[in-house]
């Protein structure tokens, strides 16, 4: 029997196998020890290693095997599930098929009566009582009966499951069989704490015990079973990465293999172009593979496994022990196992998607209570807010008081750091689970103020629950402002002053903070919403904050600059400050105020060229930002600076943009300003179609009670002055006039209402009404500035002397420069050229002309603009039919006072119909006379059916009709299109 091995028909074969590479050590001392065997020395081997190392595949291959090579076997396999039978390792062995019926009948008598099982499956394997000893002597005498047959494997799987009485009899015949025809083969899984200590302790002690370790896979070793299976070139193509995702564990690289023949399998899903060499351990053999290692690794192992996932790491064992209510030695022993498995490596998972696999076998309430726990556990050891909020977010829930300030602080960082759906996510969770009403409405505050980066309209939804912490004196002035902002944004001025003066009334004047929060807001209100602030008569505003503070909210230095610019006029000085304001603030939601009231500041102290670039720097910070309501606001100054600097072309580019980057109904009444800027675009270059579809552009009437429809008024006024309407267009420069005038906003630098307002006169014949306009203006504040100034300049020689002119437009012409105000410098060059050829100077005037056309054409503007008649164009050809075209109304329902100014007929001077409608009347006319239903005019307008009504019933009285079909005729339309509700 001495070559009972080698006689083994295709043992070498295995051997050669490449599925078995790296263990064919372990395979050849096997067959070795079951040589010595046959030879009459019975030995013991124990084989152990991490779970997916292969331990149970390996002592299946030697069984089988030694099977053929005519060894009897008995074998059994240990489970968690029976490991509190006692002596039910030893039953499992002595029931085996391969065991003649009379021996097995034998035995089982044997153990059936044997009384250690009454102490126990705990009982431990040092010592044994006579009756135990004397069951042990049977079961050896019918091994030893069997091994006179040939010899004889006794193989047990996971020992490490045995119950202590059936180790007991191993340990006894141990002892007894060194000359006996026995081997005894064991496999346990390796732990870092042995579950046997003692068992272990008494079988090393024999000289016939054999230990044989399995280790993971080499890199070398994974490409030889990898190239048995796919090939040498599958093989060098996805070593590397397979190593590196199994870790060496045959298990989980066998899992891998199988999951990626699974998907190159003919007649299964089209493999992709170029296959990723990265395993996907998502798919199921992998998963499977995972789950069967973690459940069969030592108790621990699971929950630190799914510990480690939520965390993410496994390099804080106190961590983690905190979390699951372990003690440390605990945790670092499961991390070892698990380390040892090759699932995890020094820090976290091999591959991130084990992670995955593992959170997701976890069931989802005990996986949201680890989340929890691990969450408490981070804000214990003083972890930041981001990763606690992380695990919380995890959980989907968070019930504790302290969740939800980590949340909120998380929020804060995560907007800061750009990621503004991660702070959103923060906020509704927070919002989800806040029981606090003052909380809650802090909570809906930062919601509505991320909202607002991207669509004001949709933020709006949060407004009624602040306005009842408002009410209820839950909201602080920082939140008081965000509402209020709000609400005038999108014209709701009636509810802005009940939210002011419930501000005020809960205390805002005594507290500093609060007191500095409301002045802030109210100075920022007194430039954009200035008829609030009117209407209260001034008594919320407060002195504007002084000193170069750029870090105070709502950038108050910015805001004060530019409030004392519109109060005291432009200047360098104001200049430099908005610069520095620039230079040093952050794009942020609390500082895009500020921004914007710095580049309005260099647009009104003459600097359209410095608002230009900065205004292209701050859009693609916007952009970057993916905000959109920034980028339309920097989008619709860089416009603004543009149109200022001449350059056409590019301000209705940004222009458009702005438009259409928020839908219309988003924009509030702050639609005027991109509109007013398309509309003087547009009309300059001759694009007169293009003009009335913005004029046509449905805005709120309460954009007329705010600085955006002052714009919006003055650049309406020139398009009617371009296109042949001077009367319409006086009445929207003179109803710009007295609104800015009654707002203290009178600025020339902001809107130069009274050129176009002496431009509308001159085209009436109102030539000293004209004068009187210029002249005034010279003396308004902000003059000195060179653009300004050089413009004004310009008109004041077309209403003087011939003889003076010339002198007049030379000083305007010294003043304008290209780069800041190329138009007006082209039209002041126009006029010089006309004031020459007056006096006969042709080489002068010749210059001039050529002059005024280049710069014309720099400005994309119709040559029309520079030829020889007049400071104002001649009328060209009408715009397209249509109710935009001919609307020349102001919010006020009077007529520009000229009396005593004649200037041709009658019928020339008395202004059309539509003059004496009101804005909000004209607009629901000219959809009438269009043949809209009144309920298809409310909702394009978005106003009820009743104030349609109402409108139409003013607009017959007015105009003196009794019917619809009359309404067109009346207001100079074509014949009216149907169209249905």
């Amino acid at each position: 029997m001495a070559q009972v091995w080698s006689r083994a028909g295709g043992n070498m074969d295995v051997l050669r196998s490449p599925d078995y590479a790296e263990r064919k050590t372990e395979l050849a001392a096997l067959g070795g020890l079951l040589t010595e065997a046959g030879a009459g020395r019975g030995s013991v081997a124990l084989v152990s290693g991490p779970a997916g190392s292969g331990k149970t595949h390996l002592l299946q291959t030697f069984c089988k095997e030694a099977e053929k090579s005519g060894a009897l076997l008995l074998t059994a396999v240990a489970s968690r599930a029976e490991s509190g039978l006692p002596l039910g390792v030893m039953d499992q062995l002595f029931r085996c098929e391969t065991l003649p019926a009379e021996l097995r009948r034998r035995a089982t008598a044997l153990l059936a009566g044997e009384p250690s099982g009454s102490r126990g499956p705990d009982a431990g394997p040092g010592t044994m009582n006579q009756p135990s000893v004397e069951v042990a002597n049977g079961l050896r005498s019918i091994l030893l009966e069997l091994s006179d047959r040939g010899p004889v494997v006794v193989g047990i799987d996971d020992l490490q499951y045995a119950d202590g009485p059936s180790l007991q009899m191993l340990l006894f015949l141990q002892r007894r069989m060194k000359t006996s025809r026995v081997l005894l083969l064991l496999a346990e899984l390796s732990t870092v704490r042995s579950p046997h200590p003692v068992f272990h302790a008494e079988l090393f002690r024999q000289p016939n015990c054999r230990k044989i370790r399995l280790d993971l896979l080499s890199r070398s070793g994974v490409h030889s079973l990898i190239e048995g299976r796919l090939g040498p070139a599958k093989a060098r193509e996805l070593t590397e990465a397979y190593h590196a995702a199994s870790g060496g564990s045959p298990l989980f690289l066998t899992a891998l293999l199988d999951d990626h023949e699974a998907a190159h399998r003919p007649g299964g899903e089209p493999a992709a172009a170029e296959p990723s060499t990265t395993p996907a351990p998502s798919e199921a053999a992998f998963r499977t593979a995972l789950t069967d290692c973690l459940y069969l690794a030592e108790p621990s192992a699971l929950a630190v496994a799914r510990a480690v996932a939520a965390l993410g790491t496994a390099g804080s064992p106190a961590l983690i022990g905190h979390a699951l209510g372990m003690n440390t030695s605990t945790v670092e022993h499961a991390i070892a196992s698990l380390a040892a498995t090759g699932l995890l490596g020094p820090e976290d998972f091999r591959h991130p998607a084990a992670r995955t696999a593992v959170l997701a076998e976890t069931p989802p309430d005990a996986r949201h209570d680890l989340h929890l726990r691990v969450a408490a556990a981070l804000h214990h050891a003083g972890a930041p807010p981001g990763p606690v909020a992380e695990q919380l977010r995890a959980a989907e829930r968070a019930p504790e008081a302290w969740m939800i300030n980590v949340l909120r602080e998380a929020a804060r960082g995560a907007l800061a750091a750009g990621r503004r759906g991660t702070a959103c996510a923060y906020l509704d969770l927070a919002l989800k689970d806040c029981a606090d009403r003052r909380q809650l409405a802090a909570l809906t505050a930062d919601r509505m103020r991320i909202e607002w980066q991207k669509s004001p309209l949709k933020a709006m939804r949060h407004v009624e629950l602040l306005w009842e912490a408002l009410r209820a004196g839950q909201l602080n002035g920082h939140d008081a402002g965000l509402l209020t902002r709000g609400l005038l944004w999108h014209g709701r001025y009636r509810e802005a002053r009940e939210a002011l003066a419930l501000w005020k009334a809960y205390g805002a004047a005594a507290d500093p903070e609060e007191s500095e929060e409301l002045a802030a807001l109210t100075t920022w209100m007194a430039y954009s919403h200035p008829s609030l602030v009117t209407s209260l008569g001034g008594t919320l505003a407060t002195a504007p904050p002084t000193g170069p503070d750029a870090a105070r909210p709502f950038g108050r230095h910015a805001i004060s600059v530019l409030y004392r610019l519109l109060a005291d006029g432009a200047g360098e000085a104001a200049a430099a400050r908005a610069e520095a304001i620039l230079h040093s603030v952050v794009l942020g939601g609390a500082t895009l105020e500020s921004l914007h009231a710095a580049l309005l500041t260099l647009l009104c102290a003459d600097h359209p060229d410095k608002a230009a670039a900065w205004s292209d720097e701050l859009l693609k910070e916007a952009e970057q930002h993916e905000a959109p309501m920034w980028q339309v606001v920097f989008a619709t100054m860089r416009a603004d600076a543009a149109f200022r600097q001449g350059d056409m072309a590019t301000a209705v580019r940004h222009g458009e943009a702005a438009l259409t980057r928020i839908p219309a109904s988003a924009w509030g009444v702050a639609i005027g300003s991109p509109l007013a800027v398309l509309i003087l675009a547009t009309t300059m270059m001759g694009r007169y179609d293009e003009a009335v579809r913005y004029i046509r552009q449905p805005v709120p009437d309460t954009m007329f009670e705010a600085r955006y429809g002052l714009h919006y008024l003055n650049a309406r006024g020139h398009f009617h002055l371009a296109t042949g309407r001077p009367a319409a267009a006086l009445t929207d420069f003179e109803s710009c006039g007295r609104l800015t005038t009654a707002w203290r906003l009178d600025l020339p630098a902001l809107i130069p209402w009274r050129a176009g307002a002496a431009e509308a006169a001159l085209a009436l014949g109102l030539k000293a009404r004209a004068r009187a306009l210029v002249e005034e203006q010279l003396t308004r504040p902000g003059l000195e500035q060179p653009r300004t100034r050089g413009a004004t300049l310009r008109l004041l020689a077309a209403t003087g002397a011939p003889e003076d002119r010339p002198g007049l437009l030379r000083q305007a012409v010294d003043l304008l420069r290209p780069d800041t105000g190329r138009f007006e410098l082209a039209r002041a060059l126009a006029d010089l050229r006309d004031a020459h050829e007056a006096r006969g100077a042709r080489e002068e005037a010749a210059e001039a002309g050529r002059r005024a056309a280049e710069m014309m054409a720099s400005c994309q503007v119709p040559a029309e603009w520079a030829r020889p008649g007049g400071v104002v164009r001649p009328a060209p050809a009408a715009p397209a039919a249509g109710p935009a075209a001919v609307a020349p109304v102001a919010p006020s329902d009077a007529a520009p006072d000229t009396a005593g100014q004649p200037a041709g007929t009658p019928e020339e001077r008395r202004p059309p119909a539509a003059e004496v409608l009101s804005d909000a009347e004209r607009r629901v006319a000219e959809l009438a006379a269009a043949g809209v239903t009144n309920r298809a005019i409310g909702r394009k307008l978005f106003i009820t059916v009743s104030t349609v009504e109402q409108h139409l019933t003013r607009v017959y009285r007015k105009l003196d009709v009794s019917r619809r079909r009359d309404l067109a005729a009346r207001l100079g339309l074509g014949a009216p299109d149907a169209e249905s509700a």
